[in-house]
């Protein structure tokens, strides 16, 4: 039975992977020394482990549960065939720990170089979330509204890179950023590979809009708003993909 502190740590949980969707593709400080993924990935190593000490708790409040009569071991190796990509992501954090402790700089695998943070410690951030949605989103309603932020969450990204290539970028990078855009990532690629990713989402959400609408006897007046937007939103992250002229994610 859940109590206070678990609804309440759910709901942490849930922000956290919320927050990070939305402040990594868009966070960038111009003060630091390098601007893109060191600062994004403090960022979110900071959520995950607030994501991790909510689940903490959650678990001392609650406890392990698992149906009566089922032994351990068979309920975690349910948990583990029955959920996809756990076994697979749990051998690959084996094979990171197992990398860093054989490494000739096992401080430098373990919390990755100075340029772009991208150690052991960042790859475990990663798990910490995947896991948490994993096991937290079990509702309609919350598989929509991550959708959602990611959708609008790639607003301000595609619009940035929009004005670079336009030359209306305020900021002075070093790079030439108008010829192949940058705009919240700090690199065309990272740019496009993420944005493909988000493609597919807001095409899912036109169609699922379009549907609906479609087969309503009295569509609401949101919905005709709702199917510019997304057509304007999708066509915008086409064009910023395609400005970051790279190859590897068309």
């Amino acid at each position: 039975m859940s109590t206070k502190i678990s609804v309440y740590a759910d709901r942490l949980i849930e922000a956290g992977w919320l927050i990070a969707a939305i402040t990594v593709p868009v966070f960038f400080n111009v003060y630091s020394s390098r601007t893109f993924e060191p600062d994004k990935i403090t960022l979110l190593r900071s959520i995950a482990l607030v994501m991790a000490a909510a689940w903490i708790v959650k678990v001392l409040d609650e406890g392990f549960h698992r149906p009566p009569g089922e032994a351990w071991g068979a309920w975690l190796r349910g948990r583990l065939t029955g959920t996809p990509l756990a076994l697979p992501t749990l051998l690959l954090v084996g094979a990171m720990l197992l990398s860093t402790v054989a490494s000739i700089s096992w401080q430098q695998s373990l919390f990755g170089s100075y340029q772009r943070l991208q150690g052991t410690y960042s790859f475990l951030s990663y798990i910490v979330i995947f896991f948490l949605a994993v096991q937290g989103l079990r509702q309609r309603e919350q598989v929509e509204r991550l959708v959602t932020v990611a959708i609008v969450t790639s607003i301000p990204v595609t619009l940035y890179g929009v004005l670079q290539n336009l030359g209306f970028d305020p900021l002075p990078w070093q790079g030439d950023v108008q010829r192949r855009i940058a705009s919240t990532m700090g690199n065309s690629i990272f740019v496009a590979a993420y944005l493909i990713m988000i493609v597919p989402l807001t095409l899912g959400r036109l169609v699922q809009t379009v549907s609906t609408t479609l087969a309503a006897d009295d569509p609401p007046t949101s919905s005709f708003l709702l199917i510019p937007f997304y057509v304007l939103v999708l066509l915008s992250q086409l064009v910023a993909i395609a400005f970051t002229l790279s190859r590897g994610p068309w």
